[in-house]
């Protein structure tokens, strides 16, 4: 008896704190889940009429009621307890908000792997390359839509687990996927149909109710993409169809029939069997687990001295890591930018190419574009720095890297819009100082000086003290009221 109670406080604490932690964290994905998974809750209660197992439990039930309602109000208003910025209600409201950042990202990377799936609808595009495709297809959809530009950005997850899955499997993968959950379904709702048991119908309940609440979270956010949690909604599947299993199935002789399957007279053959999977296993081991983990020591090593401006011990580093790990997109960019830092030209700009068969990022085409800049070729320059551009619509160092670009080749024009777009896109940017200065510059090389004083001045009231460029934007302004002079 004492041994009942103290699992049930056991229970009881456990519950409270992780509902606590609910409403700590403010997950609104969470929250929906387990709102319409009380639903479904209600539903196999009134279907298979499981009132009676609740009954015997009233008390606690409601003694877990209570704990849940005072933890919800403690959330839910200010108070010494309730440190978060906003309360659980505000949170909740927001869900309704349409200028929501939150909201209207996930909603933009919804509407772009919806563009994927129509791209490639049956089959899809293969596993592991919705990253690989993502900012391309957004980029796309933002040219149509560039309402969604203040929203976006990289992503790695589509925040949605059917929508990426059928946009990495197709349809067809998306189907087989579903249709092992309905077979899933069938058998447990059939299970609480036929079985009387009321012990083995809620553990089934509980099983159930868990993996319903995973699936509705999966519309939601990417948990089959954290291996932790992918793992135990796998494992907590298997453990509910074989406990459904266990009581109908007849037991058999399993030792029996692995000997009949191995059994052979030659015990050389087996030696030799045994000797070679050991070697592919060490083999497999090798190229999938050590390599890759060495590499990324290595690669880890090589961005610590790439951020000291340490180049030549960083191209050391990458250039290991890159023989280790010769797909790794992440370390083919690291040492394409480390060659362009390194002057190395043509291995930055054969290495940084090869990148954008693993990995896809702005900064590599913004780094080739530099690296084309520095080698004089000013039209390979232009494109990657364009494509940088139409992949973040908002990356102000390609607008600016762009604009120097066109500047060097005296198309002063052009260098103008590209300053001036940067203006646009924020405001108050913290180096518009920088701006201004290299548009007074602009309209000063074009001979406009009354446009070129003016951003001077300006650029001269909002530089830092003690900024270096100060110096050079005086001399500037002090040239202009000499030439006005002389004129």
């Amino acid at each position: 008896m004492f041994n009942f109670y103290k699992n049930k406080i056991i229970y009881f604490i456990f519950l409270s704190v992780l509902y606590a932690t609910l409403m700590i964290c403010q997950s609104r994905g969470i929250w929906i889940s387990i709102s319409f998974t009380l639903i479904f809750v209600i539903y196999i209660i009134i279907k298979f009429k499981l009132f009676k197992i609740f009954q015997k439990n009233q008390k606690w039930l409601l003694v877990l009621i209570i704990s849940f309602l005072i933890i919800t109000i403690i959330y839910s208003t200010d108070n010494p307890l309730n440190k978060s910025v906003i309360t659980v209600p505000q949170r909740a409201l927001s869900t309704f908000d349409e200028q929501d950042p939150s909201i209207n990202t996930r909603l933009l990377m919804w509407e772009t792997t919806l563009e994927m799936i129509k791209n490639k609808p049956i089959l899809g595009s293969g596993i592991g390359t919705f990253k690989m495709n993502y900012l391309d297809y957004q980029a796309g959809f933002l040219q149509k839509f560039p309402y969604y530009i203040k929203y976006s950005g990289k992503a790695g997850e589509a925040h949605n687990e059917y929508l990426q899955m059928a946009a990495e499997l197709g349809i067809l993968g998306l189907g087989i996927f579903l249709s092992i959950l309905f077979v899933f379904y069938s058998l447990t709702l059939n299970y609480l149909k036929k079985k009387n048991n009321n012990k083995n119908k809620i553990i089934i309940f509980g099983l159930i109710t868990g993996i319903t609440c995973f699936l509705i979270h999966s519309m939601f956010t990417f948990p089959f993409h954290v291996p932790v949690l992918g793992s135990t909604f796998f494992i907590l599947l298997g453990l509910t169809i074989v406990y459904i299993n266990r009581f109908g199935l007849n037991e058999v002789d399993t030792k029996n029939i692995i000997r009949s399957k191995l059994n052979t007279n030659n015990s050389k053959v087996k030696i030799t069997i045994i000797i070679l999977i050991f070697i592919l296993t060490i083999l497999f081991i090798d190229t999938l687990v050590i390599k890759p983990y060495v590499a990324e020591i290595h690669y880890f090593k090589g961005m610590k001295d790439y951020e000291n401006k340490s180049y030549n011990d960083a191209l050391k580093d990458f250039k290991y890591a890159a023989q280790l790990d010769p797909n790794n997109g992440r370390i083919l960019h690291a040492l394409g930018s480390t060659y362009y830092h390194l002057d190395i030209q043509d291995e930055a700009q054969k290495t940084l190419q090869r990148t954008k068969y693993y990995f896809n990022d702005r900064n590599i085409y913004r780094n080739l574009g530099l690296s084309y800049t520095q080698s004089g070729n000013y039209q390979e320059a232009e494109k990657e720095l364009e494509h940088a551009i139409y992949l973040d619509p908002k990356f102000i160092d390609a607008y600016a890297d762009l604009a120097y670009l066109y500047a060097i080749q005296k198309d002063y024009d052009k260098a103008i819009i590209e300053w001036n777009k940067i203006l646009e896109i924020d405001p108050y940017f913290s180096e518009k100082y920088n701006v201004l200065y290299y548009l007074g510059l602009t309209y000063e090389k074009k001979e406009i000086l009354d446009k070129a004083l003016k951003y001077f001045l300006e650029a001269l009231q909002l530089v830092p003290e003690g900024s270096p460029i100060i110096e050079e934007i005086e001399k500037e302004i002090y040239n202009i009221y000499k030439s006005n002079l002389e004129n």
